[in-house]
């Protein structure tokens, strides 16, 4: 049997003890993963990638500012589709958090007691291509999102975990098909998911459902 390739992950921390502790504690994941490389400075992962393929980068965002941060993850999911983006995060803002996850591609961890715990399965998810977020961060999303919900997403929301289709619900609220694709891809933006079959999961993981009338 050909053997796979290890995961390959670079760290990004502007300090040096912390990319260590982040090196010792990956080195503890039991599927195959290889250290490529450990940065301080964000931009200084452009380097690599023309030489090396990148499957996770896990980045400490006290090296950039949140809105660099968001560019970034924004530009390699469009150039760079297979990277995967790990953020660990002191910052409490729903609207950053949720801009992180909009793509699919990144995960995002509070950083807690918890945070060894959290980065291994969050490795070992985001190994699998599978979004992870810390539930103190996936509560301070799920609390502020309710509240950005329009009255047509919420109707749509509850047509979506009826089992309704597209066009069904369209008919049912008098809304064209174009226009509930559109209310359908806000919602997965809101929950941070990329597949349509996860959003009534999602949401009622994030209870959602149960908050809407």
């Amino acid at each position: 049997m050909e053997q796979m390739r290890p995961i390959k992950i670079v760290i990004v921390d502007r300090n040096i003890i912390t990319r260590k502790g982040l090196v010792a504690i990956l080195t503890e994941i039991e599927e195959s993963h290889e250290i490529l490389a450990t940065f301080a400075n964000l931009w200084e992962v452009r380097t690599v990638f023309p030489h090396h393929i990148i499957d996770i980068l896990i980045l400490d965002d006290l090296a950039a500012h949140p809105t660099e941060i968001v560019c970034f993850i924004k530009q390699w999911h469009e150039t760079q589709p297979g990277l995967s983006i790990i953020i660990l995060s002191e910052r409490r803002d729903p609207d950053y958090i949720r801009s992180v996850m909009r793509f699919g591609t990144a995960s995002y961890i509070l950083k807690s007691v918890d945070l060894y715990n959290q980065l291994l399965t969050a490795a070992k998810m985001m190994s699998a291509k599978y979004p992870f977020i810390s539930p103190k961060a996936l509560g301070l999303m799920s609390g502020d999102a309710v509240k950005t919900l329009e009255p047509r997403d919420k109707e749509v929301l509850q047509l979506l975990a009826q089992e309704l289709t597209i066009k069904e619900i369209g008919v049912e609220l008098k809304l064209t098909t174009k226009t509930v694709y559109r209310i359908r891809s806000r919602l997965k933006r809101i929950l941070g998911i990329r597949n349509n079959e996860m959003i009534v999961d999602a949401a009622r993981k994030k209870g959602f459902l149960s908050n809407i009338d």
